[in-house]
């Protein structure tokens, strides 16, 4: 509770601040939330295999954040980073939200910002939800319509898709991503034009399966076969990174040419680690593989990079930081105090991007229970993790840094007396529920299903 004493403190200082005479409007917020992709991939976090010189530039002029965690997977890292609260708290299964939940574009409406979000929804198959959770706009996969877009020559979004534009109309689509900027380019520049701050929630699908060509890649033209789930191939892999990384530079650019970039807060990170099938090489020499859907560093650890404008100068920050995180920080961005009402769960980041000293995170804590609709989830586990240590449910100790895979546990009964006492705040967090792998999520309290309510058994990773 007195971390959110201090959150408000820092949201309440900032809206004082942005009423005095001659204050400059609001900052204007950009995250942007790439899909299944882990630090490894990029030679701002010591990659070797693909090309991100805009998402490396991106972090030589802002803040990186080298401990940063997701959840293995995407829903459960969607619900949390949205509404700022681990998946204990309001998780329900996978592909799901209740649509009267409280999330950080609630925040930035109330501070009297335009809120959109473009891109990968997944959360519920029911147009109504997305502006129920604060999206005045809208233009996303995934909303309604999933298997009636995938095809032999069609996807789901990525080439020959379907997106939903504000629930009123469904554009076709050569290319999603595409389109998504498209859409994107236009609502920043008639927020600009009005004069009104804005939050874009850019949900970017790259680099989620299947793994296929890019209009860059040079099979797009002459393989037509190399554009869909039946032609793909992980060698593909490397052209949706580069396009993803060109993507970022675009934004950025474009930004920069409506004139609001120096006043405009980018966020970028990730919602789980790269898939299993991609193996990355890395600066020192070393070969890193995937860990989406599996319950351990290489499965969480993804990117957090904030620029402001080029204000913050490239620095680095050591701290433990997660998912829930992004919600208090866009409210202190917009200057407005979170209800305690609404129990978030985060740390804002805004007072360290803004020069000031850090606010302390004791832990972070990874529940873990996807639920799949009809199988299963593999690996579910629930463990929390402080800087140096990773605690489970059933008693095993990693020293995530040194073993990131999570290979060689120690067991808490044959554990030394010091590292009882390190780990006692983890296992006290771990223990507050008798966690079970697949025990029941919270109710659902919508009528709209998803879509894994009718999927086979299958391995998504």
């Amino acid at each position: 509770m007195e971390k959110m004493k201090k959150i408000g403190l820092f949201g309440s200082m900032m809206a004082a601040a942005a009423c005095t005479p001659g204050a400059e409007q609001k900052p204007n917020i950009v995250f942007f939330f790439a899909d299944d992709i882990g630090v490894e991939c990029f030679g701002c976090y010591g990659g070797a295999e693909y090309e991100t010189p805009f998402i490396d530039s991106l972090a030589a002029r802002g803040m990186l954040y080298t401990n940063m965690n997701s959840l293995p997977l995407s829903s459960p890292s969607r619900v949390q980073v949205m509404t700022g609260m681990y998946n204990d708290q309001n998780y329900v299964c996978f592909g799901y939200m209740n649509d009267d939940e409280r999330t950080f574009a609630h925040v930035a409406q109330e501070a009297g910002y335009s809120t959109a979000i473009v891109g990968k929804w997944q959360m519920g198959r029911s147009r109504e939800m997305v502006p129920k959770l604060g999206f005045e706009e809208s233009f996303l996969a995934q909303v309604e319509l999933y298997k009636e877009c995938r095809d032999v020559h069609k996807t789901d979004r990525f080439a020959n898709s379907y997106y939903d534009n504000n629930g009123k109309r469904y554009d076709y689509c050569p290319y999603g991503p595409d389109a998504m900027e498209d859409y994107a380019f236009d609502y920043i520049d008639r927020k600009v034009e009005e004069g009104q701050p804005f939050m874009l929630y850019y949900t970017e699908p790259l680099v989620h399966t299947p793994h296929v060509s890019t209009p860059d890649s040079y099979d797009w033209d002459w393989n037509y076969e190399s554009r869909f789930t039946p032609g793909q191939d992980t060698c593909y892999f490397r052209d949706m990174v580069k396009y993803l990384d060109k993507q970022v530079g675009n934004m950025v650019a474009h930004l920069k040419e409506k004139g609001v970039w120096d006043n405009t807060i980018f966020i970028f990170s990730a919602d789980n680690g790269t898939s299993t099938r991609i193996v990355s090489k890395q600066k020192d020499g070393s070969r890193i593989r995937g860990g989406k859907g599996a319950p351990n560093y290489r499965g969480t650890h993804v990117p957090l990079i904030i620029a402001w404008g080029d204000k913050i100068g490239g620095k680095t920050s050591d701290r433990l930081a997660d998912l829930t995180d992004i919600l208090p920080t866009i409210a202190d961005i917009c200057g407005v105090g979170i209800p305690q009402e609404w129990n978030v769960q985060g740390v804002s980041l805004y007072p360290e991007i803004s020069g000031a000293a850090p606010l302390d995170k004791e832990l972070s804590l990874v529940h873990f229970n996807p639920l799949w609709p009809t199988t299963p989830a593999p690996y579910a586990s629930r463990y929390a993790m402080d800087d140096t240590y990773a605690y489970f449910w059933d008693g095993r100790i990693y020293d995530y840094r040194a073993d990131p895979e999570f290979t060689s546990p120690v067991m808490y009964s044959e554990a030394s007396e010091e590292l009882k006492d390190q780990v006692a705040p983890l296992k006290a967090r771990v223990e507050e529920i008798d966690f079970y792998p697949d025990m029941p999520g919270k109710p659902r309290r919508c009528d709209y299903g998803t879509f894994y309510d009718f999927a086979p058994p299958q391995n998504p990773f």
